[in-house]
């Protein structure tokens, strides 16, 4: 179940000429982060995690040790999970499959992997 999250059936990928429409649209994608108190619109990185775009806009995204074990980091992917990284074993360990599948993250392990749409991300520490 874990993997309908995380990937796109291969029926859902867009015909090549929607695919280069889609390329017009991608320069605006935008990662929607929001922190305890803030609440900013970046573009997203390739390769970033969410946690550093966080860390390197300003945003108020609490974390102590950017390994995955604290959990300070914990967010909630509400669009855009397809374009994430997939869980790796200290999210798994960290947050389970429960939470996973209802759209939970740790910021410092979820890298942006693909371009191509808009990501929403809010801060959910559990304290």
């Amino acid at each position: 179940m874990l993997k309908w999250l995380f990937r796109k059936k291969e029926a859902d990928k867009p015909e090549p000429a929607q695919q280069a429409e889609a390329g017009a649209v991608n320069a605006d994608a935008t990662l929607e982060l929001t922190g305890r108190t803030i609440r900013k619109n970046v573009k997203p990185v390739v390769g970033s995690s969410i946690l550093e775009l966080a860390d390197h806009n300003g945003v108020d995204w609490m974390s102590n040790c950017k390994r995955g074990t604290c959990a300070r980091c914990r967010c909630h992917v509400s669009v855009g999970m397809e374009l994430l990284t997939e869980p790796n074993a200290a999210e798994l360990d960290r947050l389970g499959e429960e939470e996973l599948e209802q759209g939970f993250r740790l910021g410092c392990q979820a890298r942006i992997e693909k371009s191509g749409g808009n990501i929403v991300v809010k801060h959910a520490p559990y304290f």
